[in-house]
């Protein structure tokens, strides 16, 4: 099929008719703004072809028009098999009509017309309407171009029966698809994706439970064997503990060292008194030794102390001297510092009168400066007072001016309509006759050479006559009223503002202006002459200044009296006693450092002189303590002792604790073994008696058990169960390998069928792959397209890799659905069946590259297939190289 011409009347957003003619056999391409009505277009041609005219289903009421309701109409020519038709249906109800013609002269009506329809375009027909079928794939719709390009059930039949025609029956129809489903039910009752199942995994599991039962008792078997060669083992060792011990020798052995202990702790008893007692001597040497050297340095500490002891009565004799010179020298130094200290004090006291007096002549002068801006204020308001009555003197404000320039345009507008319909009359007189010719009994103006007239005019001339003049002008009437109105309105404004005409009233205006700024500035002066001040708490404003002026006067008037002046001196004055004052001040201050600087020398050595007396006053008090409390402690020991009789003491006890040494000595070579090592030798023979008595013990009562276990394993008849095991297990063993064998024979058989089949669907899928694939390589070099039996992409082949459909960008969907589709409309034509291939707005998900491959792809199967293509992106699409169509309005 080769869709000619589309005519649209009252459909949907469309109101009247309107065509898209010239429709080539090649690429077409539809560019406009959006809601322009492309995806309407598209809309048209569904309904004309599968929606019946008598159809009252809901979408197809939706054809009329949202707001007027009108009954739409759709006319599709369109070329089949050599021959043109057309369809006409008017979409309206029960009411319907349904028209095809063939250019041959055949017409068909109402269901003769769907049923022939159905016959040249090739889908199936219902009571609705009909079923777009493969058309629905071909025709995508907008917002549709971007998923799998897939077919329908009907679909699905048209295009199988367009293979099958090709490749034959491939899979061997019903009988053919018996064989692989019963190999795989069988295969299936064994294992299952998770693993074996029904009889197979029940083999297994019996199977692992044989072995598992086998591999136990085989465990217990070994451990029989363990316990009689455990039991060998004890008892063996056992006779070796009973055979090397021999108790009696053990028993003596332990007695003679016990012995040999209380021999040895008797020689340790008396060695360690002897050690006492030579410790005991050698201390008591040592003490009478110390007491020795003691009494003989507190006699050399006590000759030394008393030689210090007149040195320091010397030195605090010169000590008091020193101070006394040093007094006599502070003294004067303090009088005269006094004498200047007090003549500073009065020159302060004058400094601060002074300053009362500077106060005083500040608060004047403050005084003075409130007093001249209120007699500045005083003026201002007799200056507010005069600009005021002079602005009252003027009657022309902005708004009466506005109003005098608005008459005055009006009195304009009025001249100009009139003027533009009088009848004008022009004179050419000589000045001489002037006098002679009056209008309207009024004397003619000179320079009124050319007059316009809009009502009856009498031009007398002397000793002449008189010419009448009476235009017939239409309105005249309200011409003239508008003029006399504007007129009384252009005199009544000049009036009420008081002046003669327009530039008197902009002057007025412009003075009264000036009378306004000027008050207004005289009004900011009079405000800003009285700001107020937060510092001295002042309010703004001229009558909180006049108050502050009044408190101000009565303080001065207050100091005044305080400070005893009759009047306020003169600044110069003033200043000049301050900066005397000031200056006898410093000179008084200079000589006070100097005192003081002066009287720091004895000052310093006053202070020296009192520190080192008292110094040597507690040095004297000190030493005289130390020197009473030794002389007291060497007296006490001679007392108890005297120097001789001490160091005869010392040195007895000396010789003494030589003696107890050396018998010390003696002791120590002839000491033998410890009390200790002997404890340690006892200890250890102790515990191999112990050791020796448990081990035997042991060693019994695990003969004992070892024996019971064996007797009770050989009463359970372990060896006969291992051999029933074995037996089992080897049975089912079997068994499974049947199974497997069986299993991997199904296997085998069905992948072999499958690869028969992959092989028969691959003959049955290339004539749509080989119509893919040249577009498919000149978008993506490289790649191979895979196909689903079901004509659905299913992934993409390239680099090597497998990529799912799913997986791919959005645009890439977009742009191998176009293909397929185009690939689905040349295997249609090559069938003799109609084809034609309409994309609304595709390619939306392109990028620049990919847009420009794809328009080379368009116009490529535009050889073979009819292409309309609808979008709004005009700049992109004009690369296309497509037949250009146009929406045109019916003439």
């Amino acid at each position: 099929m080769k869709i000619r011409s589309i005519e649209l009347t009252n459909f949907c957003k469309f109101v009247g008719t309107f065509r898209v003619d010239n429709i080539s056999d090649n690429v077409n391409v539809l560019v406009g703004r959006n809601e322009l009505g492309k995806s309407t277009l598209l809309k048209a041609i569904n309904g004309a072809i599968f929606e019946k005219a008598k159809s009252t289903a809901a979408h197809v009421k939706a054809f009329r028009h949202f707001v007027n309701g009108t009954v739409p109409e759709v006319k599709l020519a369109f070329d089949v098999d050599g021959k043109s038709w057309t369809i006409h249906k008017r979409f309206a109800g029960q009411a319907g009509k349904s028209t095809l013609t063939c250019s041959d002269g055949r017409l068909f009506e109402d269901d003769a017309a769907e049923a022939e329809l159905q016959r040249l375009l090739g889908f199936a027909g219902s009571r609705s309407g009909g079923e777009p079928g493969i058309w629905g794939t071909l025709w995508v719709q907008q917002g549709q171009s971007f998923g799998d390009a897939a077919l329908d059930e009907h679909g699905q039949r048209t295009m199988q029966g367009c293979l099958e025609a090709q490749v034959g029956l491939v899979t061997g129809g019903a009988r053919g698809q018996k064989i692989p489903k019963a190999i795989k039910d069988a295969l299936e009752t064994l294992r299952s994706s998770k693993g074996p199942r029904g009889k197979f995994k029940d083999a297994m599991d019996r199977l692992a439970e044989s072995k598992q039962e086998t591999a136990d008792l085989e465990a217990k078997r070994q451990s029989v064997f363990q316990l009689m060669e455990d039991l060998a083992r004890n008892k063996r060792e056992l006779k070796q503990e009973t055979d090397s011990w021999d108790d009696a020798a053990h028993r003596r052995e332990v007695e003679a060292e016990r012995t040999k202990r209380t021999v040895a702790a008797t020689h340790a008893a008396e060695l360690r008194s002897a050690t006492d007692a030579a410790k005991l001597a050698g201390e008591r040497a040592t003490q009478a030794r110390r007491s020795v050297d003691d009494r003989a340095k507190a006699v050399a500490e006590l000759e030394s102390l008393e030689l210090q002891l007149s040195d320091l009565n010397a030195a605090s004799a010169g000590a008091v001297a020193a101070k006394a010179d040093a007094h006599a020298s502070v003294d004067t130094g303090e009088a005269k510092l006094s004498e200047l200290r007090s003549k500073t004090s009065r020159n302060a006291e004058r400094a601060r009168n002074l300053e009362r007096i500077r106060a005083i002549v500040s608060l004047n002068a403050e005084i003075i400066q409130h007093q001249l801006t209120l007699d500045k204020a005083a003026s201002l308001e007799c200056e507010a007072g005069k600009l005021s009555e002079l602005i009252g003197a003027i009657a022309t404000t902005d708004a009466a001016v506005t109003r005098i320039e608005e008459a005055v345009t009006e009195l304009s507008a009025a001249d100009a309509a009139a003027n533009a319909v009088a009848t004008t009359v022009s004179f050419a007189l000589e000045e001489s006759a002037l006098p002679n010719v009056a209008l309207d009994g009024k004397a003619l103006d000179a320079s009124a050479t050319s007059l316009p007239i809009l009502g009856k005019t009498v031009i007398t001339i002397q000793d002449v006559g008189a010419i009448t003049v009476e235009p017939q002008i239409k309105d005249r009437a309200a011409l003239v009223a508008r003029w006399d109105a504007a007129h009384e309105e252009v005199k009544a404004a000049l009036e009420t503002a008081g002046v003669m005409d327009l530039a008197a009233a902009r002057t007025a205006a412009a003075q009264r202006k000036e009378y306004l700024r000027r008050s207004a500035d005289v009004g900011k002066e009079l405000a800003n002459l009285a700001p107020g001040n937060r510092t001295k708490k002042l309010a703004a404003g001229l009558e909180a200044l006049k108050g502050h002026l009044g408190e101000l006067r009565g303080r001065l008037r207050v100091e005044m009296e305080k400070c005893g002046l009759a009047e306020i001196p003169g600044e110069d004055d003033l200043t000049s006693d301050i900066a005397n004052n000031h200056a006898e001040g410093a000179r008084f201050a200079a000589e006070i450092e100097t005192a003081e600087a002066e009287l720091a020398g004895p000052q310093d050595a006053l202070a020296q002189a009192d520190k080192k007396l008292l110094s040597a006053r507690e040095r004297l008090a000190g030493l005289n303590g130390t020197i009473e409390t030794k002389k007291a402690d060497l007296a006490a020991g001679r007392a108890g002792a005297s120097d001789e009789q001490l160091t005869a003491s010392a040195e007895s006890l000396e010789r003494d604790a030589v003696a107890r040494d050396e018998l010390l000595a003696e002791k120590l070579r002839g000491q033998g073994e410890t009390v200790e090592a002997i404890d340690a030798r006892i200890k250890r023979l102790e515990g191999a008696a112990a050791n020796h008595q448990r081990s035997a013990a042991n060693l019994g009562i695990e003969v004992t058990r070892l024996t019971a276990l064996i007797e009770a394993n050989e009463g359970a008849g372990v060896e006969e169960m291992l051999l029933a095991a074995e037996a089992e297990r080897d049975r089912l063993t079997s068994a499974v390998a049947e199974f497997e064998k069986e299993a991997a024979v199904l296997k085998l058989l069905s992948e072999t069928l499958e690869a028969a089949e992959g092989e028969a669907k691959t003959r049955y899928l290339t004539p749509v792959i080989s119509r893919v694939e040249p577009y498919l390589k000149m978008l993506l070099p490289g790649a191979n397209i895979v196909l689903d039996e079901d004509l659905r992409i299913a992934a993409i082949q390239r680099a090597g890799q497998r990529e799912d459909f799913d997986v791919l960008s959005g645009g890439t969907k977009e742009q191998l659905a176009v293909l397929t589709r185009l690939a689905f409309a040349e295997l249609l034509l090559g069938q003799g069946r109609p084809a034609t291939v309409i994309l609304d707005d595709a390619l939306a998900f392109s990028d620049d590259d990919r847009i420009e491959s794809m328009f080379d792809v368009l116009m490529r199967a535009g050889d073979k297939v009819q292409i309309i293509v609808l979008t709004c992106r005009k700049r992109l699409f004009t690369r296309l190289g497509a037949a250009p169509l146009e929406i045109r309005e019916a003439a």
